[in-house]
């Protein structure tokens, strides 16, 4: 198991954990509310992160490889299937964009 493997695995772990306590800070106490509010925002941002280092994006005009970062990588819309819509620089216009799982095997030292 690689880091970005393990970087994927906490992070789905830490945002189910985060909302669980979230929610249960709410009823009973209230450190419970900001324990899981700061764990839910680490999980989304290693969650970003490892988006943002496991795909890149492709335009359909120009064929211009977008490498995204972590805010575009959780909000950025969807646009149907495996496409979101980026910004494209050469372009200048937003458009759908195909996403491109890259090994993360040349990341690994």
């Amino acid at each position: 198991m690689n880091k970005y493997s393990f970087m994927h695995c906490s992070s789905v772990v830490l945002v189910i954990l985060g909302v669980l306590l979230a929610a249960a800070g709410i009823f009973w106490k209230d450190y419970l509310f900001w324990f899981g509010a700061s764990a839910l925002a680490i999980g989304l941002f290693l969650l970003g992160r490892w988006i943002s280092r496991a795909y890149t994006y492709i335009c359909p005009a120009c064929y211009l490889r977008i490498d995204v970062g972590v805010r575009e990588a959780l909000f950025a819309p969807l646009a149907g299937g495996d496409r979101r819509r980026l910004y494209c620089p050469k372009c200048r216009r937003k458009k759908a964009c195909k996403a491109k799982r890259i090994s993360l095997r040349m990341h690994v030292y």
